[in-house]
């Protein structure tokens, strides 16, 4: 990361991604094949543009960026491309999150110092409920 705001803006997004999935899981597991609506679609578009202009090279796949808004996905896809993600912020939390050997404090590493406090990757972590 190169700035502080990249480090608030990182949680920020990671947190709606979990939010995101957790709430398509639940339209994905009653109705996998319907396609996701544009409403839905615009805000996990958002989250996705800014994760990837975070992550960089460590997003999941370099052909895909965003969801075709003319070409609605359906829950499931949406589902495969978040969990995608998921695994793809929790990596990139934890190379570049650093535990502090003084007083076992997490920080982002920012510039490559110890900047921003976080809380343990693990933590992070998303799962199911």
């Amino acid at each position: 990361m190169d700035k502080k705001e990249d480090a608030y803006e990182f949680e920020k997004l990671e947190q709606q991604l979990h939010s995101f999935l957790t709430e398509i899981s639940e339209l994905s597991s009653k109705k996998p094949n319907d396609p996701l609506n544009k409403f839905k679609l615009k805000f996990i578009n958002g989250m996705l543009e800014g994760l990837n202009k975070l992550l960089g090279n460590a997003r999941p796949f370099r052909d895909f960026k965003v969801f075709d808004v003319d070409d609605l996905p359906s829950n499931s896809d949406v589902i495969l491309m978040l969990s995608q993600y998921t695994a793809a912020v929790f990596q990139f939390r934890k190379e570049n999150t650093r535990r502090n050997d003084l007083d076992g404090k997490w920080h982002w590493k920012i510039n490559g110092r110890k900047s921003v406090e976080t809380d343990n990757p693990e933590h992070f972590k998303y799962r199911t409920k």
